[in-house]
């Protein structure tokens, strides 16, 4: 009974620790997550200047916010950039890989480097550098068609409303694919070798292994990155700053602009506060469809 009592107390102590070096964390996250959030929530049934007091409008907000064109152009422009740009990017993410668990471990780890490196590049930066790429007449994606004999492909890229968005597109999927690399090889190099070397015995292909073995065993990895890659391209906001800034005529404007635009440019926080949490619900959804869609949770090794 004493020793039961004894380890009671130390169980207890290790606790109470436990939870003061949490609470620093804790209060953090309160004042800079939780209650910003709930203020959001209740400012967006107020219409506020940022000085005046806030007057209460009811649903005002929220009914104004739809039947706002550019809201809904935002939101499709920002559904589009997130499902597309997740699409693709866990798709090469996953092909590439693969591929790197037939390099070698020197020149694997070179070129999982160098495929990883967009990843950790600051959106402004990969933006103003494919900024340059775009640019109608010294960037190098015209000068490349022109030397391709392709000058009836050459246009102004950024400028032009039926290439703009792809543009900001490629970026974004572009960034996501090194992240989704990474994350799927750190599954793949925990598959047991006997169920592949196994296959191999029974006549199955290097395909066939991908597909019956290796990627049902990496669900969970692929959960994961298309989750990151869906939430990046929701929430993409520096690199349309960036190329565009929401041209042409607001064509690619994204939802976070937009938010930003009428609350801190056009003093309507009541209005943005409502836009925002239309945009949590929508990560949200678009969250649990991924979990629903690719169900990581589903395969054991």
């Amino acid at each position: 009974m004493k020793q039961k009592s004894s380890m009671g107390k130390l169980d207890r102590k290790y606790m109470m620790a436990g939870f003061l070096f949490l609470l620093p964390a804790v209060v953090i996250y309160l004042i800079f997550a939780v209650i910003p959030f709930f203020d959001s929530f209740f400012l967006s049934f107020h219409e506020w200047n940022g000085f005046s007091a806030r007057v209460f409008i009811g649903l005002d907000n929220y009914i104004n916010a739809l039947k706002d064109s550019t809201f809904r152009t935002a939101i499709r422009n920002s559904v589009y950039l997130g499902v597309v740009s997740s699409v693709i990017s866990v798709v090469v993410g996953v092909l590439m890989a693969w591929m790197m668990l037939y390099v070698g471990n020197r020149w694997g780890a070179f070129f999982r480097t160098i495929l990883f490196s967009p990843s950790m590049i600051p959106a402004v930066i990969t933006a103003l550098i494919f900024a340059f790429v775009y640019e109608p007449d010294i960037g190098i994606l015209n000068n490349l068609l022109g030397a391709l004999g392709l000058e009836s492909l050459q246009t102004a890229w950024l400028t032009n409303r039926a290439t703009a968005l792809n543009c900001i597109l490629f970026v974004s999927a572009w960034k996501q694919v090194g992240l989704t690399m990474v994350l799927c090889f750190a599954g793949m190099q925990g598959i047991n070798l006997s169920l592949v070397e196994s296959a191999r015995l029974d006549g199955a292909s290097d395909f066939q292994i991908f597909r019956k073995i290796i990627l049902p065993l990496v669900m969970p990895f692929v959960q994961l990155s298309a989750i990151f890659a869906l939430m990046s391209g929701l929430k993409i906001y520096d690199s349309v700053v960036a190329l565009t800034n929401g041209g042409p005529a607001k064509s690619t404007t994204v939802m976070p602009l937009w938010i930003l635009q009428n609350s801190f440019s056009f003093n309507k926080y009541g209005y943005g506060a409502a836009m925002s949490m239309i945009f949590v619900l929508i990560v949200l959804l678009g969250m649990i469809l991924v979990k629903l869609i690719v169900r990581g949770d589903s395969y054991e090794q």
